[in-house]
């Protein structure tokens, strides 16, 4: 007979050296994929927490709640994501680790912004500003464009808040095909005129399905929570 603790066993987040130790049997392009579904899935995160800190911090009353007053279950919310956050930027270091003990440079596998920073004199792109939204923990009234997740805003319109992720390169979209990798280019980046970003190869995935293999990929306890 199974012991009790057997379901928590397996549904529990991927311990750091299993991680590690799966790395190991991945080709570049693999490892290439993989820093770019852990940054998307870290992008999600931080804007759902976005959203969901005025109402934690009761600047923005929930539904059913009156102004002023915290909301506990968005507060709680806040700080489950935070903790994947932190073990998903961990695994950024493993596959760093895993890089680098190739051989391979690390550069390859940075993002816009973290070039940037390392650039003096060069600022990287502000982050995205908290939204309002009409509800909380994945009860918002009108749950169009959501995707998979919740969490990524429709592509079309930027909203009253600010810049849309989609659009600003704080989520990105790729595609491995023969053992190649090939980044999607930005959408409507005026005076930008490139071609999509890539190793070699060609070949392109839709943002429903990248959200599908994200999806299926960190169904797990390391998913956070999203609106």
């Amino acid at each position: 007979m199974a012991s009790p603790t057997q379901p928590q066993d397996i549904t529990a987040p991927i311990t750091p050296a299993r991680f590690a130790a799966a790395l190991k049997d991945l080709s570049p392009a693999s490892l290439h994929l993989k820093v770019l579904e852990i940054r998307n899935s870290l992008a999600h995160l931080a804007h759902s927490n976005a959203q969901l800190r005025p109402f934690a911090e009761g600047a923005v009353a929930a539904i059913g709640g009156s102004p002023g007053e915290p909301d506990a279950d968005c507060a709680e919310a806040i700080r489950e994501n935070e903790a994947v956050i932190e073990r998903m930027r961990a695994r950024i270091e493993l596959v760093r680790a895993e890089v680098e003990g190739r051989g391979m440079s690390w550069s390859e596998f940075e993002a816009k912004d973290e070039v940037e920073d390392h650039e003096p004199g060069v600022d990287a792109p502000a982050p995205v500003p908290a939204a309002a939204v009409n509800g909380v923990n994945g009860h918002a009234e009108d749950a169009a464009g959501s995707g998979a997740t919740g969490a990524a805003p429709s592509r079309g319109g930027g909203g009253d808040g600010g810049g849309n992720p989609w659009e600003d390169g704080t989520f990105q979209t790729g595609v491995i095909r023969n053992g190649d990798i090939q980044m999607d280019a930005l959408p409507n980046r005026q005076g930008s005129g490139a071609a999509p970003t890539q190793t070699s190869g060609g070949g392109r995935l839709t943002d429903e399905e990248l959200r599908r293999r994200l999806a299926e990929d960190n169904d797990d306890e390391d998913g956070g929570l999203h609106l």
